[in-house]
């Protein structure tokens, strides 16, 4: 993709899944990138050795729900990408509960990560994108990690859902007030994804693997290597005119399959 090539890119929850095949593509071509995530500073060097194993590569610990904490992050990302092109909100958290016994904790440790943590991330990144010199009117590009549930509902997971659905409306206003700024803002929504907790439920809950069959009519799930091409196409010169928008990696499961 045109315009990564030494660009300086920052993901959270970058230990995950998810994040380590992001990560991996952007490295690929060309990028600098930096993960956050809340390991330990050595667990997660360990991490990017063993997984990225690159010079390009470099982890900082963060926790997304603390302010301090993310103002730390992005100034280590600074230190060491030297230039904030790319941010990806991407740490995150479910808990299934059935909304009649939903417990209040549970509610806010989601919102306050899915939502709260995204905010936090997204609002330094733009203060700090708001430095960088327009190249093709362009300063940088924030991107959240959504879920196709942030607009249809899945049993058990109103804290889940509503973070997601959230999240989205955050990035439509980010989106409209910093686009006039060179800023694009926007959201890749997975679907049904065969990694971290998704795939750990999935491989033990027959019940949760038959529902899942059932509902996205591919006939499977995702990998989260499919899901990552679609944040280094949005960070690319080629989607440099997409912004406050939705892109559903969901393999048509928002379809509604009705045979």
């Amino acid at each position: 993709m045109r315009g990564i090539d030494k660009s300086g890119v920052f993901i959270t929850g970058g230990c995950g899944d998810i994040g380590l095949a992001v990560a991996k593509r952007f490295l690929a071509a060309g990028a600098r990138v930096m993960l956050a995530d809340l390991l330990s500073a050595k667990k997660g060097k360990d991490v990017v050795k063993s997984k990225l194993n690159s010079p390009n590569a470099s982890f900082v610990s963060c926790d997304v729900t603390r302010a301090v904490s993310v103002d730390a992050a992005f100034a280590a990302a600074i230190k060491f990408l030297g230039r904030l092109d790319t941010v990806v909100c991407n740490a995150g958290i479910a808990v299934n509960e059935p909304f009649l016994t939903a417990t209040e904790q549970a509610w806010a440790r989601t919102l306050a990560v899915n939502l709260t943590g995204s905010f936090l991330t997204a609002q330094r990144a733009a203060r700090i994108m708001l430095k960088n010199r327009r190249q093709a009117h362009r300063r940088g590009t924030i991107l959240f990690t959504g879920s196709w549930v942030q607009d249809m509902p899945w049993p058990n997971g109103t804290s889940y859902c509503s973070s997601k659905a959230g999240q989205q409306m955050m990035a439509k206003v980010m989106a409209q007030e910093l686009a006039p700024e060179g800023i694009a803002v926007s959201v890749v929504a997975p679907g049904m994804v065969y990694a971290g907790l998704t795939k750990r439920i999935y491989d033990g809950n027959k019940k949760f693997a038959k529902l899942v069959d059932k509902t996205v009519p591919v006939g499977r799930m995702c990998s989260a290597e499919e899901v990552a091409g679609s944040f280094l196409f949005l960070a690319s010169d080629d989607g440099a005119y997409v912004t406050g928008t939705t892109l559903l990696i969901g393999g048509g499961a928002t379809l509604v399959r009705r045979m």
